[in-house]
């Protein structure tokens, strides 16, 4: 049988495991984001680390999306992923904080106006909006779902699925890294470890016993 208790949540030693894990990634973020943040009014960045950051984004919205869904579908599971959404919450703040120009470029990369946008900006199509705070819905994700299921297998299932995101996030933020400067390639980085340690938390979660 897979990873998961019989009464729904993961083993206490995958549980265990989170803050450790989470400590570590959170505190790579932060340093690198606060590290290299832009002030208010600086030039637009070089169209390179633009269209990493917006590749960067892209992928941290779409982890928020597959977290949602799946503590929708797996209440049991909601202590452990809710914690790992957040730090794709603070990921996101983070690419905004040190590309401000995220918040008013277009899908092909171009800056449609100046200035710093504000923490509350609304979503554009760069993906670089705030994320909204662990529990609330995103569109298609209002709650826990009619056809939740909790057995084994499906949370089994699940966190292995989230594992391969993840994966394939650090991969595109490992592309990001080597095309960008070295202005922003810290921070990308530093999203890189997150989310590679994040996938071993999950495939941790998945077969623990």
């Amino acid at each position: 049988m897979g990873g998961v208790g019989v009464r729904g949540a993961p083993s206490r030693r995958a549980v265990l495991a989170l803050p450790a894990a989470g400590v570590a990634a959170a505190g790579l973020v932060t340093a690198a984001g606060c590290s290299e943040s832009r002030p208010a009014g600086t030039p637009a960045p070089p169209p390179v680390d633009l269209a990493a950051a917006q590749a960067a984004a892209r992928a941290e919205r779409d982890l928020l999306v597959d977290y949602d869904a799946a503590i929708a579908r797996h209440p049991a599971l909601a202590a452990l992923l809710g914690g790992l959404r957040a730090h794709h919450a603070q990921h996101l703040a983070a690419l905004a904080t040190q590309v401000p120009a995220l918040a008013t470029a277009t899908p092909d990369g171009t800056v449609t106006s100046g200035g710093s946008p504000s923490a509350s900006a609304p979503a554009t199509p760069s993906g670089a909006a705030t994320a909204p705070a662990a529990g609330t819905s995103l569109p298609g994700s209002a709650g826990p779902q009619p056809g939740a299921d909790d057995s084994p297998a499906a949370r089994a299932s699940a966190l292995a699925e989230l594992a391969t995101s993840e994966r394939a996030a650090a991969d595109e933020h490992r592309a990001g890294c080597l095309a960008a400067t070295g202005g922003l390639a810290p921070l990308l980085a530093s999203l890189r470890a997150a989310e590679s340690c994040h996938a071993d938390l999950l495939s941790l979660a998945g077969s623990a016993g």
